[in-house]
């Protein structure tokens, strides 16, 4: 490869994620289709207040998995809510460390939020106004800006994961969940003309919408769903058991328990704020640290790469 080629490791309360990318010219990334194992490392950690020993032996196994491919890589791996919470976080990144010498860090919400607009928001016409809601398993953040500048952001300890507490959801569970979830949201100091969903619940929303037998990454970027059509999701997944969720087209067997509450933390959102309907874009936080070029410490700290 002729080319400086660096690596980001998302490390999330549901899953972890692996992406590749370099620049043919300055300036313009090109990046690797991403990899995903889902881990559950944030499970129970609301009860625990540690996270979860199958999440974090499924991580291991994951990185362990991975780390043929990163040989030569300067990687840089960005943790998000469950591991800046636990009480063993620093723990777990210290093994990582340990295990495979790569740099990583947990980033606070408010760093998220930045990132995941950065991502998000990167192709969006700079007058524009936008809002970038990203809902991940132990936090949703938001951020509202335009021309590549967040002017307003925020985090909340709202997750898929975290507001799953079983397999089935009531009526008056959904109800009790969404009412918790509309007295959190707190006013937007900048009103938002587009709105961008990022996450696995609101690609996974479009992957429905859209019934894909197979996942297609370049079908979900820009794809919009409407309050109404996440209504009828959200109504449809609630009457079915757990093992008819995992046949949805569309829906990953394995985010089919935690999907109802990702959707119904959407739902609030878009109700709290009066916004008719989302764009989704898989560009999120992944390639905010690319664009952003927050993997300096990785680049610095592996011989033979000390430039970008």
């Amino acid at each position: 490869m002729n080319h400086d080629e660096y690596a980001v490791i998302d490390i999330g309360s549901n899953s972890l994620r692996l992406m590749k990318g370099w620049q043919d010219e300055p300036g313009i990334w090109k990046f690797t289709p991403k990899l995903l194992a889902t881990t559950r490392l944030g499970k129970y950690i609301d009860t625990t207040k540690r996270l979860s020993p199958e999440g974090m032996e499924e991580s291991f196994a994951a990185m362990e998995q991975w780390q043929p491919l990163l040989e030569g890589v300067p990687v840089c791996a960005v943790a998000t809510s469950a591991v800046r919470e636990a009480r063993d976080g620093k723990a777990f990144l210290a093994e990582v460390r340990a295990r495979f010498g790569w740099h990583c860090r947990a980033v606070s919400g408010i760093e998220e939020a930045s990132l995941s607009f950065c991502g998000a928001a990167s192709t969006v016409p700079p007058k524009t106004i936008v809002a970038v809601l990203d809902i991940g398993g132990g936090s949703s953040e938001v951020a509202v800006g335009a021309a590549g500048i967040v002017r307003w952001s925020h985090s909340y300890p709202m997750g898929a994961v975290r507001f799953t507490k079983n397999d089935l959801m009531t009526e008056a569970d959904i109800h009790e969940l969404e009412s918790h979830c509309l007295s959190a949201w707190l006013p937007m100091k900048v009103r938002p003309t587009l709105l961008i969903g990022v996450g696995g619940t609101l690609t996974t929303l479009a992957a429905m919408d859209m019934e894909l037998a197979e996942y297609d990454p370049e079908r979900i970027e820009g794809y919009t769903v409407t309050l109404g059509r996440l209504s009828r999701h959200i109504e449809k997944l609630s009457h079915m058991t757990p093992e008819q969720r995992r046949h949805v087209p569309g829906l990953q067997p394995r985010r089919s328990d935690i999907i109802i509450a990702g959707l119904v933390i959407a739902r609030s959102f878009l109700m709290n704020y009066g916004i008719s309907e989302l764009t989704v874009s898989e560009k999120d936080l992944m390639e905010g640290v690319f664009y952003r070029h927050s993997f300096h410490d990785a680049a610095w700290r592996h011989t033979g790469r000390n430039r970008l």
